[in-house]
């Protein structure tokens, strides 16, 4: 794509998210994103199809799936609470936090949005007075305003204190993403990181590894063994899929324990195509929007 229609793309794309037109703001992205139009009244493609669920179903009734505190309920209801790490406490304001009533480690998430965190590994060394100015940003932060996913929009914001799992803060932990298409599980992606990076890749759920079409700088190219409870993990996916069109279920095992990471309905905000072009397709087909 030529570098002025490009620049005219992303004054677009800030305009209409500027202004709130999400269908506007959805078609340039894409294709500022693809280099190619998206395809809302007969959508095809899995990222189209994602796309289509973001602007006109997952929206702001479904806001407790992604809220980090209240989905624990539905997660408790479909496999229960052992699957969940512990929770300190939940704070409506930074200043309700006591910092002396938190263990030496521990982690403070936004509950209305992503990479709203942050990990205490020692209590003592803490900066607590910068640590509360970017935890009041969070809080007046609006997640939906970032790629206008609806889902987001009326997400209390609050401070979620949880239990430290310094697994979680390993380089070499790695996230089990199930891309679930209505209740079933299809494809794991697999993600951690490998030479400094944080990389990617696809398995089947019999643990096949599929390999891109080109060559990706973020593809996970070494071989991640086969989890010793891979059934559990892909009954655990399935079970919090429930009766959604689609969902990606993250789960983390550590030391062959499950644990809930969360539920995300817009991979990549719908932004990109999927790095395998068979997926492309197979993926969209097996998604049948209510259109």
């Amino acid at each position: 794509m030529p570098f002025l229609n490009r620049k005219y793309l992303q004054l677009k794309v800030k305009f209409f998210k500027f202004f709130g037109m999400d269908v506007s703001h959805a078609k340039t992205i894409y294709l500022l994103k693809n280099n190619r139009k998206l395809n809302l009244k007969n959508p095809q493609e899995f990222a189209e199809k994602i796309k289509w669920l973001k602007l006109f179903k997952y929206t702001e009734a479904y806001k407790n799936y992604v809220d980090k505190y209240e989905v624990r309920a539905y997660v408790k209801e479909k496999i229960g609470e052992s699957y969940l790490n512990t929770i300190i406490g939940v704070y409506d304001d930074v200043d309700d936090i006591n910092l002396d009533d938190l263990p030496n480690q521990f982690a403070l998430k936004g509950t209305h949005g992503s990479g709203y965190n942050i990990i205490v590994k020692d209590k003592s060394k803490l900066d607590w007075k910068k640590a509360k100015q970017e935890l009041k940003k969070y809080l007046s932060s609006n997640y939906y305003y970032k790629y206008r996913e609806r889902i987001y929009k009326d997400v209390k914001p609050r401070i979620l204190a949880e239990h430290y799992l310094d697994q979680l803060d390993d380089d070499n932990i790695i996230d089990y993403k199930f891309y679930c298409i209505h209740g079933k599980p299809t494809y794991i992606m697999v993600q951690t990181f490998d030479d400094g990076m944080r990389r990617s890749c696809f398995y089947d759920l019999q643990w096949n590894k599929v390999e891109p079409d080109l060559c990706k700088k973020d593809f996970l190219y070494k071989t991640i063994p086969k989890p010793n409870n891979l059934d559990e993990l892909i009954l655990v996916a399935e079970k919090l899929a429930g009766e959604f069109i689609y969902v990606r279920v993250d789960l983390y095992s550590i030391k062959d324990r499950i644990y809930y990471g969360e539920l995300t309905f817009f991979p990549a905000a719908g932004k990109k195509r999927l790095r395998v072009e068979r997926l492309n397709k197979e993926l969209g087909d097996l998604i049948k929007l209510p259109i």
